[in-house]
């Protein structure tokens, strides 16, 4: 038998058996090469455990890369804005990619497991430009997506349920921090971390270790009614954490049309590159950027009223301002918010923007500071202290 392709197979993943079975709507998607499931009940219902209780996700499909050698970190640092090689052992740092033209490839994590092991986490897979860029860096980059699992828990109840399942000590855990724990026989990488606004912690361990855990935990924290949500309700709740996301509010370097590509400036991560460090890859374009200020801008918006505006123009008075890439009614925030691609002419303007609805009537929208939400508990150590 031929090996599978990951880059254009779909797969289920090592948690799908037990997902299916707790699924009530057989609603699937898949997310580089994986099958997931979209939503299990009602959104309502998932939205509501996600951030009153305790709630678990599937997030197989994040690309998972091994950095290893006597210059791995050089060549993270080189990779990722000058800062991904100083990431201390036990923690994290999110991070960004670029081109040599500043552009943005993919934000993601590097994770440093120990001494020995980092690990680059990426909603896209790049393993091509990983080894190209590698070139004249003593290094190994070792693709573990096939052979990780990776299990999310999220809530204001996250780290009280995942202690009750037999995580010992995890309370102690900081934001960013990363742990090797081992539960039973299964070992298991546990980083305190959510792109959805609130608690999350993410487990990652060998996929053949993956449905004996999923099992264990919702048995052993059974008390804390764990709901499993699905990718519909996960790109809500990284929308109100004003958490941009590749492919939708921002289109990949390697794979976008010269017009759409943006910088990290540009999508509100300036603050994940240091211009001041050594050489990466990106900086003189970048540094030009800065200087001559950046073209566009990716805001948060929030929409008079309930009604969803048709379409994704964006407008100041009647002039066309740029495009919506992300738009919901928030049940956390309560109103209509959204993320939108804007000409940096418009920031700062008294003017009101605004877009249209379908009747063709204006309805306002205000550019306001992200994230639209945060879980009052996101940074607390211990997390469930009052």
């Amino acid at each position: 038998m031929s090996a599978v392709d990951p880059d254009i197979a779909v797969r289920p993943t090592p948690f799908h058996h037990r997902m299916a079975e707790l699924s009530r709507t057989n609603e699937w998607t898949q997310q580089l090469g994986w099958t997931l499931a979209t939503c299990f009940d009602a959104p309502e219902t998932e939205h509501a455990a996600l951030r009153n209780r305790c709630a678990f996700a599937d997030r197989t499909a994040l690309a998972t890369y091994e950095v290893a050698g006597p210059e791995a970190r050089a060549y993270l640092d080189r990779l990722a804005g000058g800062i991904g090689g100083h990431v201390k052992v036990g923690s994290s740092r999110r991070v960004v990619l670029c081109d040599d033209d500043g552009h943005l490839i993919a934000d993601g994590t590097v994770m440093q497991v120990d001494d020995r092991r980092s690990w680059l986490v990426l909603p896209v897979r790049v393993s091509d430009w990983l080894e190209i860029s590698r070139h004249g860096f003593d290094c190994t980059i070792d693709d573990m997506s096939g052979r990780i699992a990776t299990l999310a828990v999220e809530g204001p109840s996250a780290c009280a349920a995942l202690l009750s399942a037999g995580f010992g000590g995890l309370q102690a855990l900081r934001p960013g921090g990363v742990r090797d724990m081992k539960l039973g026989r299964t070992h298991c990488v546990v980083t305190r971390r959510s792109p959805l606004g609130g608690l999350g912690y993410e487990l990652r361990l060998p996929v053949e270790d993956a449905l004996p855990l999923l099992d264990r935990f919702r048995r052993e924290a059974a008390y804390f009614a764990p709901v499993p949500i699905g990718t519909s309700v996960q790109t809500l709740a990284q929308l109100e954490a004003g958490f941009p996301r590749a492919g939708i509010d921002y289109a990949p370097a390697l794979t976008a049309d010269r017009a759409d590509r943006r910088t990290p400036l540009e999508l509100g991560f300036g603050r994940l590159v240091r211009l001041d460090a050594g050489a990466f890859t990106g900086r003189k374009a970048l540094e030009h950027q800065k200087r001559q200020g950046a073209g566009h801008a990716l805001v948060g918006l929030e929409v008079t009223g309930t009604d969803i505006p048709d379409g994704a123009a964006v407008f100041d008075g009647d002039a066309p301002a740029g495009r919506v890439t992300s738009m919901a009614w928030s049940p956390a925030c309560k109103r209509v918010i959204a993320l939108a691609d804007v000409s940096s002419d418009v920031l700062g303007s008294a003017r009101a923007l605004n877009m249209r609805g379908a009747d063709g009537r204006r309805i306002a929208a205000t550019i306001v500071p992200r994230p639209f939400y945060v879980c009052a508990n996101a940074r607390r150590t211990p997390p469930e202290a009052q």
